[in-house]
């Protein structure tokens, strides 16, 4: 357990430095809005890839173990190429290579730690919750130290070379993997051989249009703060917005464990909150506007990722999980991400960032409406009882 919950503290490490300030490492290479859209767009679409590759292999041979550590040396190395990079084609190199397979290492957390626990909610939480306290606590150190240095990408790469580290450490010491549990509580109604449900179909769509809707702040909210606002306060702000997810998170893993609420219940209030955050960022361009709308990711993720986990877990097979947990990383996250980056680079390129965020909020909506009109298939039994 205690390799666990390090395991998740320093993996939000590495993502405490990329997240925010890969942007920002390539408007530092000269790149325009548009093109910085593109470049993330890469990035997005080698996230999705990369998971998807990984997941079926892992599933069959279970050594998630292994994979972490691969995938993390290899992460290190994109981040390395970055750092270095004078050339076009090693930007792009750096950004896919880092893409691949960072994007690779929480469904295969996930995947470990539900397996090992089967199922069990709080314990999940509890434990991803420790990621967010990871998050915070490098954010605020950024944030308080003043680090990186955001006009050098060595700087930058550094902090997030050295978060690769210190995640690779802990894993050495993981324990083995966890058996696959016999006699799993299948539906009899479900065809032989099908590993996934219609649910699991119709809320990967649910959350794609979710996540279209956070791309615009996953991409182009440090621009925005920065350039539209003369705030350079990125690390405090995303420490103080992963910072609200903790208590957030820790109620839904208690909640979705005690049958109080279904998943759709948290995904359809993650939606209304990220129109509410969006329209806050558009027509309240303050300090303040902006504290309060980092305060609502509390529920536009802190209720959200539970929720899709959990959704995830019971609508396919435990023989699939990796895969169905890189289905939601790659189609259901990545793949919006990928949309919402080329669009939005172009938007802002031609309107401004009141237009984004008014445009995306409508993805949100959208995707409370698929809630509503598809309730009925997001409610039927689970094909894996957890």
């Amino acid at each position: 357990m205690v390799s666990l919950y390090i395991s998740f503290f320093f993996v939000y490490a590495i993502y405490a430095v990329i997240n925010p300030f890969l942007q920002v490492m390539l408007r530092n290479l000269g790149y325009s809005y548009d093109m910085v859209g593109v470049l993330l767009s890469i990035f997005e679409v080698a996230g999705i890839v990369g998971p998807l590759v990984l997941a079926r292999r892992i599933d069959k041979r279970g050594d998630m173990r292994g994979a972490l550590l691969f995938g993390t040396a290899f992460t290190s190395l994109g981040v390395a190429i970055l750092m270095f990079s004078r050339i076009h084609a090693l930007t792009v190199l750096g950004l896919v290579v880092v893409a691949f397979f960072m994007r690779s290492l929480l469904p295969i957390l996930d995947s470990y730690v539900n397996n090992l626990f089967n199922g069990d909610a709080q314990k999940y939480t509890a434990l991803r919750s420790f990621g967010t306290v990871g998050f915070v606590f490098f954010s605020l150190a950024f944030a308080l130290a003043n680090k990186p240095n955001l006009e050098s990408n060595i700087s930058i790469g550094m902090y997030a070379l050295v978060g690769c580290l210190m995640f690779f450490i802990p894993v050495l010491f993981w324990k083995a993997e966890p058996k696959r549990a016999k006699g799993s509580c299948l539906l009899v109604s479900e065809p032989e051989g099908k590993w996934y449900d219609r649910a699991f179909i119709v809320g990967l769509v649910i959350i794609a249009f979710n996540r279209i809707s956070m791309s615009s702040i996953t991409s182009f909210f440090s621009l925005y703060l920065v350039e539209e606002l003369s705030i350079n306060a990125i690390s405090l702000m995303n420490a103080i917005g992963a910072g609200s997810e903790y208590g957030a998170m820790i109620l839904a893993g208690i909640l979705i464990q005690r049958k109080k609420v279904l998943p759709v219940h948290l995904l359809m209030i993650s939606s209304v909150a990220m129109v509410v955050r969006l329209l806050i960022y558009a027509f309240v361009p303050t300090f303040g506007g902006v504290l309060a709308a980092q305060l609502l990711h509390s529920l536009c993720y802190g209720f959200f990722h539970p929720a899709a986990i959990f959704f995830v877990a019971r609508r396919v097979k435990r023989s699939h999980r990796t895969v169905g947990m890189s289905m939601y990383v790659s189609l259901g996250t990545g793949l919006p991400a990928v949309i919402g980056s080329s669009l939005g680079g172009l938007v802002v390129e031609q309107f401004g960032y009141r237009s984004l965020f008014m445009g995306y909020s409508l993805f949100a909506l959208l995707s409370l409406l698929l809630s509503i009109v598809f309730y009925r298939v997001m409610t039927t039994p689970a094909i894996e009882e957890i």
